[in-house]
C-alpha cells in the first residue's frame, strides 16, 4: 500500500467529527480555528509520519526557498510547507518548519516567507531564522513578511489605516483576528522581528516595503496580503 494511502487511513481515525480543518473566511466567533485535541492529534500525527517517510538531508533544486509556500508555489523557489498540507501537479517540500531544514550550510541564493512565522510560537520561529541564517549563502537575503502588529494598534486607537480594515467591526474584532484567528500563535512588529533575525545569524535586518527590497528575486508579495503587512529583510 502506498505510504498516502496508510496515512489517510490513520488520520481518519483521529479526525474531529465533522473533519474540518480547512480555515473558513473570517467572522467573529468562529471556532474552526480552535486547537481541539482531535486538530492538535492529527497535525502532529502527520508530522510524525512525515518526519519518517521524508529524507533528512535534500539537495536543493532551485536557488531560491520559499518557506511556507501554500498554494502560492513560486516557479524559480524551491517550495517548502507542512507535510501533506496541499494537493496538485505543483508539489512542495514536505517539512515540519519546527525541525532542522533539510539542507546543508550555505545553500541558497536568498529565501522569503509570507505568513508562516506568525503561525510559529516564539521559541519555534526563531529555531526557523536560526535555521534560515543557516541555509543561506553569505550576503544572501531572508525577505520575511508577517501581519504588522503596529498596524493593528493603529487601528484600534483610532488612526488611518488601510481600507480593508473596514472588514473589522471593532478594534477589539481585528486583535481576535490578530492574536486568535487562523491558528496565529505569535505576533510580531519591526523592532521584534529585526532582533531576533540579528540574534538568530543575520549580520544586518531592516525594515521594507511592499514591493521594494534589496534583492529583485525576492520581491514575490502578495498584493492581497499588503494592507496588514510587515516586511523586513535580513542579510547573513
Amino acid at each position: 500500500m502506498k505510504p498516502a494511502r496508510i496515512l489517510n487511513r490513520i488520520l481518519s481515525l483521529i479526525r474531529s467529527g465533522n473533519g474540518e480543518f480547512w480555515l473558513e473566511q473570517h467572522q467573529f466567533g468562529s471556532r474552526v480555528a480552535e486547537l481541539t485535541l482531535p486538530r492538535h492529534a492529527y497535525f502532529e500525527a502527520r508530522a510524525w509520519i512525515g518526519r519518517m517517510i521524508s529524507p533528512k538531508r535534500r539537495r536543493p533544486k532551485q536557488a531560491l526557498l520559499q518557506i511556507g509556500s501554500g498554494l502560492n508555489r513560486l516557479p524559480q523557489f524551491e517550495n517548502i510547507d507542512f507535510y501533506f498540507a496541499y494537493r496538485g501537479e505543483d508539489r512542495h517540500v514536505g517539512h515540519d518548519i519546527r525541525r532542522p531544514l533539510p539542507y546543508d550550510d550555505n545553500s541558497f541564493d536568498g529565501a522569503f516567507s509570507e505568513h508562516t512565522l506568525e503561525h510559529m510560537y516564539p521559541a519555534d520561529a526563531m529555531t526557523l531564522l536560526a535555521e534560515v541564517a543557516r541555509v543561506l549563502k553569505p550576503g544572501a537575503v531572508f525577505r520575511c513578511s508577517v501581519p504588522d502588529l503596529g498596524k493593528y494598534v493603529r487601528f484600534y486607537e483610532g488612526g488611518t489605516s488601510s481600507g480593508e480594515f473596514a472588514m473589522f467591526g471593532s478594534g477589539c474584532e481585528a486583535f481576535w483576528n490578530l492574536t486568535q484567528n487562523h491558528l496565529h500563535r505569535s505576533v510580531w512588529d519591526g523592532t521584534m522581528l529585526k532582533t531576533q533575525m540579528l540574534a538568530h545569524g543575520f549580520s544586518h535586518a531592516e525594515e521594507a516595503s511592499f514591493g521594494q527590497g534589496q534583492d529583485p528575486r525576492l520581491i514575490v508579495d502578495l498584493e492581497h496580503r499588503a494592507w496588514e503587512s510587515l516586511y523586513v529583510e535580513g542579510r547573513k
